[in-house]
C-alpha cells in the first residue's frame, strides 16, 4: 500500500500537480469492448439536422465579408493618443469668493480650496503644472491631405495629439476645427504620405437589423473590430448634446472606440462611434454620417460650423393638447411655445400656439424632427412650413438664418490670420444678447454678449466665467454685441483682459488671460 501511494504521488508531481493527484485517485481501468456513445434522452434529441456543407459555406462567406471589410479599412483607422498637463492653480491657498471671503477660512481646508481669481501674491495668475494626463481614442482618415475625423471629447483640451497608423507610423496632429455641439472634430497630420481615406456612406439608407462593424482602439488595443447590427435609428435624449440623432448598435463599443468609424458591409463609414450606455451593455451610439459629413466639410474649410436657425421654441404635441384643440386638430406635430423677436420665424408670421406639421412637404411628428429638418437645410435657404392654427392650415415660407450661437463662436474665434488651429484658445462660446434672452436670464440688459458655453480646463473656466454670464465691458470698454466681445478678446494683452460681467443680480470683474 505504501509503494502504491508513492507511485501515485510521483505521477502527480511529474504530471499535473495537485489537479493530477485528484485525477489519479479516480482512475478506472476498463477491459473488453470499447464503450459506445450513449444516445441522448428523447427529450434532448435534436429537432434540427446538422448544418449542411452549403449552409456552412454561406456562413463562412459572410464571415469572409467581415474580414475583407476590416482589411479595407485598416489603413484608414487610426489610434489617437493625447497628453495634457493639469494645472494646480485651484489648489493654492489665500483665495476669496465673489464677496472677497474664503468660505473655508479658519478650517483645516483653508489653504486647499478657493475661487480661481488669483492671489494677491500670485503675479502670473498661474501655478505649477500638475502631473501629465494621458488619454486615447480613435479616428478615421477622410482626406489624402492628412485630415482625420474624430470626436471632440477625444482631443478637447489636449496639449499634445499623436496619431498612430496601422503600419506603426506615428505623427503629431494639430486641431483644425471642433464642434462641441455634435462632438465632432477634425485634426490634421503633416508629412505623412500614402494616406488612404475612408469613404462616407449614406446613413439614411441604413435599415434596423443591418450588419455593421465598429473599428477602433478600445482600451488601447489597436484596430479592434467588433460586429453587430443597427439596433435603432434616430435615438436622442441620452444627454450627449443638443443635436442628438444617433445610430444605436450592439457592435461592442468601449472606452477608446470614440471617434472610430461604424461601417456597413460596403466598407463605407455610416457613423462615428461616440457614446455607450454602460460598459458591457452592448448599447452603443454613433453619429450618423448624414450629420457628420457636412460638418466635416465646414470644419475643414473654416474651422467652425454654420447651422440654420428659425428662432422658435417648441415642444411635442401631446394627446391632451390635441383634445383641448377640438375637432380637426392634427394628431402629431410640434407646437410653437415662443418665437424670438426679429428671428426668421417671427418675420414669416409664425406665432406661439402654431402646430408645425410639415417642412418641405415632409411630416414632422415631433419637435426633434423639426429641429433635424432645419439643421439639414443650408443657411440662407427657404423652408416651406405647414402649420395648423385655430382650425386652419397655413403655408409659410421661411428663410433660414445662421444660429446666433454659431455666430458667437465665430466672434470669439475671430478672423485672425493665425488659422483654425488657434481658434477657441480662451474656451469661450459667445451668443448675442437679445431682449428675449435677457428676459429669460432675468436681466434688464438688451445689448451685450452672453456666455453660452465654457470649455472645462480652459482659461475662461480657470478665470471663473460661467455659462449665462453677460459680458458688459472688456478692458473698461462697453460691449454691445458678441462680435465686439470676440474682437476685443482676439487681441493678446499683457496681463490679460479685464472683463466686467453680470451674473444674475451681481456684477463682478474677472481677469481673463490666455496664460491663466
Amino acid at each position: 500500500m505504501t509503494t502504491s501511494k508513492r507511485i501515485l504521488s510521483g505521477v502527480a508531481l511529474i504530471g499535473l500537480g495537485v489537479a493530477g493527484t485528484l485525477a489519479a485517485t479516480h482512475l478506472h481501468v476498463s477491459v473488453g469492448e470499447p464503450a459506445r456513445a450513449a444516445s441522448p434522452p428523447a427529450q434532448l434529441q435534436p429537432t434540427l439536422p446538422p448544418p449542411s456543407k452549403e449552409q456552412i459555406a454561406d456562413a463562412r462567406a459572410i464571415s469572409r465579408v467581415f474580414a475583407q471589410v476590416s482589411e479595407q479599412l485598416k489603413p484608414s483607422v487610426v489610434s489617437i493618443m493625447v497628453e495634457k498637463r493639469a494645472k494646480t492653480r485651484l489648489l493654492r491657498g489665500n483665495r476669496r469668493n465673489l464677496q472677497g471671503q474664503n468660505p473655508f477660512e479658519g478650517t483645516p481646508f483653508e489653504h486647499f480650496f478657493g475661487t480661481p481669481f488669483g492671489d494677491e501674491d500670485d503675479e502670473d495668475g498661474g501655478g505649477p503644472q500638475g502631473p501629465k494626463q494621458v488619454g486615447a481614442g480613435s479616428g478615421v482618415v477622410i482626406d489624402t491631405r492628412g485630415y482625420i475625423l474624430t470626436n471632440n471629447h477625444v482631443i478637447e483640451g489636449a496639449d499634445v495629439i499623436k496619431v498612430r497608423f496601422a503600419d506603426a507610423r506615428e505623427a503629431r496632429a494639430r486641431v483644425v476645427g471642433t464642434d462641441p455641439k455634435t462632438d465632432l472634430a477634425i485634426i490634421k497630420v503633416e508629412k505623412i504620405d500614402q494616406l488612404v481615406p475612408a469613404r462616407f456612406g449614406d446613413s439614411e439608407k441604413l435599415q434596423v437589423g443591418e450588419w455593421v462593424m465598429a473599428i477602433g482602439n478600445p482600451f488601447g488595443f489597436d484596430h479592434t473590430v467588433t460586429v453587430g447590427v443597427v439596433s435603432a435609428k434616430g435615438r436622442y435624449g441620452i444627454g450627449a448634446g443638443p443635436y442628438e440623432n444617433f445610430i444605436q448598435t450592439d457592435a461592442a463599443i468601449n472606452p477608446g472606440n470614440s471617434g472610430g468609424p461604424l461601417v456597413n458591409l460596403d466598407g463605407e463609414v455610416v457613423g462615428i462611434n461616440t457614446a455607450i450606455r454602460g460598459i458591457g451593455t452592448m448599447i452603443g451610439f454613433a453619429i450618423p454620417s448624414g450629420m457628420a459629413k457636412p460638418i466635416t466639410g465646414m470644419l475643414i474649410k473654416e474651422g467652425r460650423v454654420h447651422r440654420s436657425y428659425l428662432g422658435i421654441r417648441m415642444q411635442d404635441l401631446t394627446q391632451e393638447m390635441v383634445a383641448s384643440f377640438g375637432p380637426g386638430a392634427p394628431a402629431h406635430g410640434a407646437i410653437v411655445s415662443a418665437t424670438e423677436p426679429s428671428s426668421p420665424a417671427a418675420s414669416a408670421g409664425v406665432e406661439p400656439g402654431d402646430v408645425i406639421t410639415r417642412i418641405d412637404g415632409q411630416p414632422t411628428d415631433t419637435s426633434k424632427a423639426v429641429q433635424l429638418a432645419v439643421l439639414a437645410k443650408p443657411v440662407g435657404q427657404n423652408l416651406q412650413l405647414e402649420v395648423w392654427r385655430n382650425g386652419k392650415t397655413l403655408n409659410m415660407n421661411v428663410k433660414t438664418a445662421e444660429n446666433p450661437a454659431d455666430q458667437g463662436e465665430r466672434a470669439e474665434n475671430g478672423d485672425s490670420n493665425e488659422g483654425p488651429a488657434d481658434r477657441g484658445r480662451l474656451g469661450l462660446q459667445l451668443q448675442e444678447l437679445t431682449p428675449e434672452l435677457g428676459r429669460q436670464l432675468g436681466v434688464p440688459q438688451t445689448r451685450g454678449a452672453v456666455i453660452a458655453g465654457v470649455r472645462p480646463d480652459s482659461p475662461a473656466a480657470e478665470a471663473g466665467l460661467r455659462e449665462g454670464d453677460i459680458i458688459l465691458e472688456i478692458d473698461r470698454r462697453k460691449v454691445n454685441s458678441a462680435a465686439e466681445a470676440g474682437q476685443a478678446l482676439k487681441a493678446k494683452r499683457a496681463g490679460g483682459h479685464l472683463v466686467f460681467v453680470q451674473r444674475g443680480t451681481a456684477r463682478i470683474f474677472v481677469v481673463l488671460s490666455e496664460e491663466s
